[in-house]
């Protein structure tokens, strides 16, 4: 079986669709929750833990590939996301915080969209993409760290081939079907503030986040991104 662990607004809507493909594609059962402290009963052999929390899953399972983004963007995308087209029945909580950034500026709307994503009761039954992050062990050998922007523009070397690695016989779904363009409908870079796949590129944060926010996620979240995002430390917030 192959677990798959990622958080919300890290690519969790395009590794669904890229994993349901691989799935049908080779025979295989698909499971995904968005559920933080939840696993399945039975035994399908691709497992999506859409809001994967390390200390529920560190002493259950054994290992499995973890799909992370730059924070800074994350920040950024889940603002534009939860202010205007993130539905919200079931998620009383997202409620209550769309309608408060639509009433604040939107410097003010990305310091409580921190604080919204560092919550430990951010979603009903999910812990929060910083929370999560914040909480992870990334030294822990059994969790293969891959970052979502190199996974979506490179799908079949970065995730595919990892897959495949223990199932040569498996195909893998067209990359260019899993594209920005083709699940957007649009080119990369092309912003569509309407749109769940709002911009499609990296970077957002240089140009949206207030100096407060960057030097905050910067001190908090260092360790992260010392190893993974050492740009995102060079530049002058």
């Amino acid at each position: 079986m192959t677990y798959v662990l990622t958080h919300h607004k890290c690519a969790s809507a395009w590794l669904a669709r890229y994993l349901g493909a691989y799935a049908r594609m080779n025979g295989l059962a698909l499971f995904a929750t968005h559920l933080s402290a939840h696993l399945p009963e039975d035994a399908p052999e691709v497992r999506l833990l859409a809001n994967a929390s390390y200390p529920f899953l560190s002493g259950r399972i054994p290992g499995g590939l973890h799909i992370i983004r730059n924070p800074l963007d994350l920040v950024v995308s889940a603002y534009h996301s939860h202010r205007n087209t993130h539905p919200t029945e079931g998620w009383p909580q997202l409620a209550a915080q769309q309608a408060l950034l639509r009433q604040v500026p939107v410097e003010e709307g990305l310091l409580l969209t921190i604080a919204f994503l560092e919550r430990a009761d951010f979603h009903p039954g999910s812990v929060g993409p910083l929370h999560a992050l914040r909480h992870w062990d990334f030294d822990d050998a059994r969790f293969e760290t891959l970052r979502m922007e190199d996974v979506v523009q490179w799908p079949t070397q970065r995730l595919g081939a990892r897959l495949k690695a223990p199932n040569p016989g498996h195909l893998l779904p067209p990359a260019d079907q899993h594209s920005f363009a083709a699940v957007a409908g649009r080119p990369a870079g092309q912003v569509d503030a309407a749109s769940h796949y709002r911009a499609g590129t990296a970077g957002q944060w240089r140009d949206e986040l207030p100096a407060a926010a960057i030097l905050y996620l910067r001190g908090h979240l260092a360790p992260l991104l010392r190893r993974f995002y050492p740009e995102v430390l060079d530049i002058s917030p």
